[in-house]
């Protein structure tokens, strides 16, 4: 019975986590998803004829999408580390029921079959009674090896989820700054040419003071 048991664990096992691994892509899937129906309003076609010098502030602007883009991951995998933190003390509070459940089951066939040992009853029905109630129990224990299963599932998929938030988190901590912006493109004047700044008696000159 309890090698049974333990295939019939396995299995389950093996069943959510090929579940849990659809989750993962379809979460994926959902950023890639979001992000690509903001960023889809523009014509590449055209954009790809626009000139190198005519390009202003865009380097700028793929660098600040492309770190939001990594928060969003972040923000996305924390989300779901939160809900399978949730739905793991869920489990293991049904695990409890369970178990509870076995035990009165227990005390129930205990006290039928006292019952019957002592000669009370009707025989006929003491039999058929502790034999539902063993029913019962055998039932209650296979609903618990499913729960078992998930709780497998749920501190694996902790696990995987953690390690995921602190390697997003990572990078997230690793992009630059706004205020670190290269100087390329973007320091350019809508002119094409680079900005210049010649500090005078302590103020700087404007285009007019040329």
């Amino acid at each position: 019975m309890k090698s049974f048991f333990g295939i019939s664990l396995a299995l389950v096992v093996t069943i959510f986590i090929t579940a849990g691994c659809a989750t993962t892509q379809n979460l994926t899937s959902s950023i890639t998803s979001k992000v690509g129906s903001i960023t889809s309003n523009v014509d590449d076609k055209l954009y790809s004829q626009v000139p190198e010098d005519e390009r202003h502030g865009i380097s700028k602007a793929e660098s600040e999408l492309k770190a939001f883009d990594e928060k969003l991951k972040l923000a996305a995998l924390k989300n779901e580390l939160a809900g399978a933190q949730k739905e793991y003390y869920k489990l293991q509070a049904d695990l409890v029921e369970k178990d509870y459940k076995a035990a009165s089951l227990n005390l129930d066939i205990a006290k039928v079959e006292a019952i019957d040992r002592a000669g009370l009853g009707d025989k006929a029905k003491n039999i058929k009674n502790i034999a539902n109630l063993k029913t019962k129990k055998h039932t209650t224990e296979g609903d618990r090896i499913k729960v078992e299963a998930r709780i497998t599932i749920a501190e694996r998929k902790i696990r995987e989820l953690t390690e995921q938030v602190k390697q997003q988190d990572d990078v997230v901590s690793n992009l630059p700054t706004r205020g670190n912006d290269s100087q390329g493109e973007d320091s350019r004047s809508p002119t094409g040419e680079d900005e210049k700044s010649d500090e005078t008696d302590g103020e700087y000159e404007t285009p007019e003071d040329n």
